[in-house]
C-alpha cells in the first residue's frame, strides 16, 4: 500500500511540490545575471521590508549618487537619508558602508573578481562583511553569478516547513543547508522564486487557502500538524 502523499520523505516531496508549484504558477525562466553589486545592495534594503519599499529605497539611492563611485563618497547618514523608505535606515546604511569600504580595498567597486571562486567561498567572503546574511549573499550567488544555490526568505521557510520538508523549529541558516541539498540544481531558480509567489497568493502566514492550494496533499498545516 502506497504511504500517503504527506507522509513522503522530504526528498521525494521536494520535487513533486516544486512540480505542483511550477504547474500553477509557471516554470520559471533564468533570466540573465543581474550586476552581482547591485543584488548584494538590493538584499540588504530587502531585510524586514516588503519588495515594493526595497525597490523604491534602492531607486532612490540611484538617483541621489548615480552610480557606486559617487555611492562611495558618501556618508552613512546621506545613505541613509537616501534609503529611509526602506526601514531599518540607519542599520542598512551601515551594511551598505561596510560593503563600499570592503570593496574600497579591493579593485574598484565591483564583486566581479569573485567570479573565478565556488560557490561556498564566495558565501563566506561575502557574510564576512557585517550586515551581510545568509540570504543575501545567496542572492549574489543565484541572482548575480547564476549559480544552482537555493535562497530562503520568509516565505519560503514558512511554506517549507508547513509541506514537512524541513522540522518545524527549524531556522532559516540550517534551512537553506537543508533545501538546498533537497532541491535539484534544475529547480533551484525557479523553485526558489514559484515558493515565494505561493506564499505570497495562497500559502498566507494567517489565513492561507487552503482550499486552493496545489501542494494540500503533501500539506502536514492543513492536517493542524504544523502552524
Amino acid at each position: 500500500m502506497a504511504r500517503p502523499a504527506h507522509k513522503l520523505t522530504p526528498r521525494t516531496k521536494a520535487v513533486a511540490v516544486l512540480g505542483a508549484l511550477a504547474e500553477r504558477y509557471g516554470e520559471k525562466e533564468r533570466a540573465a545575471p543581474s550586476d552581482p553589486l547591485a543584488v548584494l545592495v538590493r538584499g540588504v534594503l530587502s531585510q524586514n521590508t516588503s519588495d515594493v519599499n526595497s525597490g523604491r529605497a534602492y531607486r532612490s539611492l540611484m538617483d541621489r549618487f548615480g552610480d557606486w563611485d559617487s555611492l562611495a563618497g558618501a556618508t552613512r547618514g546621506q545613505i541613509a537619508r537616501a534609503i529611509k523608505s526602506a526601514g531599518l535606515a540607519d542599520q542598512k546604511a551601515a551594511a551598505i558602508r561596510a560593503i563600499l569600504d570592503w570593496l574600497g580595498k579591493q579593485d574598484g567597486y565591483s564583486l566581479d573578481f569573485l567570479r573565478g571562486l565556488d560557490s561556498p567561498e564566495v558565501e563566506r567572503r561575502l557574510r564576512a562583511i557585517k550586515g551581510v546574511g545568509v540570504k543575501t549573499a545567496r542572492l549574489v550567488l543565484l541572482f548575480g553569478f547564476g549559480r544552482p544555490v537555493f535562497v530562503v526568505d520568509t516565505h519560503v521557510l514558512r511554506v517549507s516547513k508547513r509541506l514537512g520538508l524541513i522540522p518545524p523549529g527549524c531556522g532559516r541558516g540550517k534551512a537553506h543547508v537543508l533545501l538546498d541539498d533537497l532541491v535539484p540544481d534544475s529547480q533551484k531558480y525557479s523553485g526558489h522564486l514559484n515558493m515565494i509567489e505561493h506564499g505570497r497568493r495562497t500559502c498566507h502566514p494567517r489565513t492561507p487557502a487552503c482550499d486552493a492550494c496545489p501542494a494540500r496533499q503533501w500539506c502536514l498545516h492543513v492536517r493542524g500538524q504544523v502552524q
